[in-house]
């Protein structure tokens, strides 16, 4: 029987994003494509839980809530607490840089408990589920951009009591960072990894801007390498969904979401956000309308992030825009919280995908489905990834100053054109694994992975 290896991703990892999921099981799929691993990862939960395998902590154990609250628009109770602490911090920034170098009291007060449960095997009742990051073999740390030096305290006090190697993999930086003083609480601990890959070119320029002495390389985003769910699972989860017989003929997939690229920097005409918004909605809605009404095509929008918050809900967003579709009865929503991978196999059954979620184009690379990326040319991520990784520039449609008949023109265009997208994807999928191989490689020599 294979060991069973297991690895901490240090950061906050929300899972009911669908494209975080994807990378830190994609960290596991490529490193142990056998799936002989755990991992373990911080989400925003009361109390610890093992599903899936996934170890999941409460991110409150080790991060105080203030310091990963983001500034947003809304008069919510939820929006005003977040934007003002979220102002807060950065006040500190301004005013008084050096505070980044205090760690915080809930992190240590859990690394302390942490230490009593190694020692004397004692358990407060209220950190039940700690004393499974004993198991831990490895840190491997930098997924997407969540990366900052509050999770560096992290691996930096979790060392204190678990002396673990650490790795970098998937990282995406800002492209300045606030203070030299976070560059300095981040070098520290960064400086140690055994193996350092990037996710863009702009990451590694910030990496070799900062961290002179860190060798970092660019190597395609782990959520490349996750494998999706097999196609009996996928078919059987369709059937018991009243689903499986839309794919009797071609079925058009869409992610949608109105995340900050989207609804501060696209429909630039509008004068205020909510026009923005309404403008995005109406914009995507005819697209599909078009496919609708031209081919004879039935139509999926897909959950790829359910939160946090509402803000972050697709079928939300997906349901304001199929208000908003000429006769949407070909047009289905699907609500359920799936798992990254089934997602993934459902993306691998469509003809095509129309995406604003940048992980579900990773997963319709992998798969070879070919797709209409709408972004914002603010999106690093647009570039770095989907233009330049997977050299799909022709497939990008920028909303930031729309024309609807110009996107419908690039849509019919890749829709005709399919089955030789399909085919480019598969080669460049190819590539990409072969990159995989590379990094697995490295990183066990690294970590001094021995596989029985």
């Amino acid at each position: 029987m294979n060991k069973i290896y297991h690895f901490l991703v240090p950061e906050l990892v929300p899972l009911e994003n669908k494209g975080e999921e994807a990378i830190v099981r994609g960290i596991g799929d490529v490193i142990f494509p056998d799936g002989n691993y755990e991992i373990h990862l911080f989400d925003e939960v009361e109390q610890y839980r093992f599903v899936n395998g996934i170890h999941v902590y409460p991110v409150k154990w080790f991060i105080s809530p203030w310091l990963n609250r983001e500034f947003g628009f809304g008069i919510t109770s939820e929006k005003i607490r977040d934007s003002t602490q979220s102002l807060i911090r950065n006040g500190l920034h301004l005013i008084y840089p050096g505070w980044v170098k205090f760690k915080d009291n809930t992190l240590l007060k859990t690394v302390f408990d942490l230490k009593k449960i190694k020692v004397n095997a004692e358990l407060d009742s209220k950190y039940s589920g700690l004393e499974n990051l004993l198991k831990l073999d490895y840190i491997i740390a930098g997924h997407d951009g969540a990366m900052d030096e509050r999770v560096c305290h992290v691996i930096e006090e979790i060392n204190r009591i678990i002396p673990l190697p650490l790795g970098i993999f998937g990282i995406e930086f800002p492209l300045k960072f606030k203070s030299k003083h976070i560059v300095s609480e981040q070098y520290r601990v960064l400086r140690e990894a055994k193996f350092f890959f990037c996710r863009t070119n702009a990451s590694k320029k910030v990496v070799d801007e900062n961290f002179p002495s860190v060798k970092s390389t660019v190597r395609p985003d782990p959520a490349f390498g996750m494998k999706p769910a097999s196609s009996s699972d996928v078919d059987n989860y369709l059937q018991s969904k009243g689903l499986l017989s839309l794919f009797e003929k071609p079925v058009i997939l869409c992610t949608t979401c109105e995340t900050g690229p989207i609804s501060r920097f696209c429909f630039a005409n509008e004068a205020s956000p909510g026009q923005r918004l309404y403008a995005h909605r109406k914009f995507y809605a005819k697209l599909v309308s078009h496919m609708l009404s031209k081919y004879d095509v039935n139509v999926l929008f897909l959950p790829h992030a359910l939160g946090p918050g509402q803000a972050l809900d697709d079928t939300y967003v997906a349901a304001e825009v199929i208000k908003l579709i000429d006769k949407p009865n070909n047009v289905h929503l699907l609500h359920d919280d799936i798992s990254a991978k089934l997602l993934k196999a459902i993306i691998a059954k469509g003809s095509f995908l129309i995406a604003e979620r940048i992980h579900s184009m990773i997963g319709a690379v992998g798969v070879g489905t070919p797709f209409l990326c709408l972004g914002s040319s603010t999106d690093r991520r647009v570039e770095g990834i989907i233009s330049e990784m997977v050299g799909a520039k022709d497939s990008i449609y920028y909303m930031n100053n729309p024309d609807i008949s110009e996107a419908i023109e690039k849509l019919d265009c890749l829709w005709g054109n399919r089955s030789l997208e399909e085919k480019r994807l598969n080669e460049v999928f190819s590539e990409i694994v072969t990159a995989h191989a590379l990094v697995a490689t490295e990183i066990k020599e690294k970590l001094g992975v021995t596989e029985r």
